[in-house]
Order: C-alpha cells, then sequence, then structure tokens
C-alpha cells in the first residue's frame, strides 16, 4: 500500500477529497443534526395579565414548510393575543436540527429573513412553545415566521402566516 501510494500521490489526493467530499456534507446534514434535536412542551399561557381569564385570539397563523432534506418542519405556527400581550405558539413542531438556530418575524414571503424581529434562539426542534413578542414589535407588515441558521446563514423552514 505504501509503495502505491509513493507512486501514485495524485490519485491517492484525489480518492482522499473525494472520501472527504461525501464524509462531509453527510456528517453536516445527516449525523450532526440528529444530536442536536431537543423537545419542549409548555402550555399556553391563561393569563398573562393578571386579569383573570381572557379571551386568547388567534391573530395569524401558518404552516411549517419542507425546503430540502437537510432544511424542514412541519406544524403550525400562530401568533396570538392574550389580553394585551402577544406571542408566537409553536405547536406541534418538528424542525430539522441545525446549529444556531434564531426565529425571525418577518416581512418575507418567500423564507428569507427580510426585515425582522428577532425573537431569539429556537427553544427546541420538536414540542410546542412560546415567545412573547414585545408590544413595540410593528406586525402590520408580518408575512411569516422564519427558522434561520446564523452558522450557515440558511432558512431551516418557514410558515407564510394568513
Amino acid at each position: 500500500m505504501t509503495r502505491s501510494v509513493r507512486r501514485h500521490p495524485f490519485l491517492t489526493a484525489l480518492a482522499t477529497l473525494a472520501f472527504l467530499g461525501v464524509a462531509a456534507p453527510l456528517l453536516a446534514f445527516v449525523i450532526v443534526p440528529s444530536f442536536v434535536k431537543s423537545t419542549l412542551v409548555e402550555d399556553l399561557p391563561a393569563d398573562l395579565g393578571g386579569s383573570g381569564s381572557p379571551a386568547i385570539e388567534t391573530v395569524a397563523q401558518g404552516v411549517l414548510v419542507w425546503i430540502s432534506a437537510a432544511d424542514y418542519g412541519s406544524g403550525v405556527v400562530r401568533i396570538v393575543q392574550i389580553g394585551s400581550q402577544r406571542l408566537l405558539r409553536f405547536e406541534n413542531v418538528d424542525v430539522a436540527g441545525a446549529p444556531d438556530m434564531y426565529v425571525y418575524l418577518s416581512d418575507q414571503t418567500d423564507g428569507r429573513p427580510g426585515t425582522f424581529t428577532d425573537l431569539g434562539k429556537l427553544k427546541a426542534t420538536n414540542g410546542s412553545f412560546n415567545y412573547a413578542i414585545d408590544a413595540k414589535a410593528d406586525l402590520a407588515n408580518l408575512r411569516s415566521v422564519v427558522v434561520w441558521c446564523k452558522q450557515f446563514t440558511v432558512t431551516v423552514t418557514y410558515g407564510v402566516l394568513k
């Protein structure tokens, strides 16, 4: 084997690059995401304002979409109003595992962040959970919820709100 490597360094280098070309994406998109999956189940708060039991109103909702085998999501996202408080609610979601994921309220419908309000890191890849929406956030131009991977600058999934 050693003689073959010495005789054909170009072929050895080419074979090594080919192996890495297959191994790196496999590692990045199949193996690593399985280790970054997590589950969180939070109830929808019944009373955020302390005024008894205000009605829960769904302001807008959408369904998370499948983009590719590496970037996908399923489940429902809703903007809900409880009294004077607004929340983004992820319900029964399954989102692809990726590092450094953030949740954005976006003015775009194509899955890109566009002009957005950053709600923070994605709490979990599976389950049902809530994000408080600041009272100052303008929802007039809100078109979608985007789960964005900052490390790879890619949309993991999104849901167009209606």
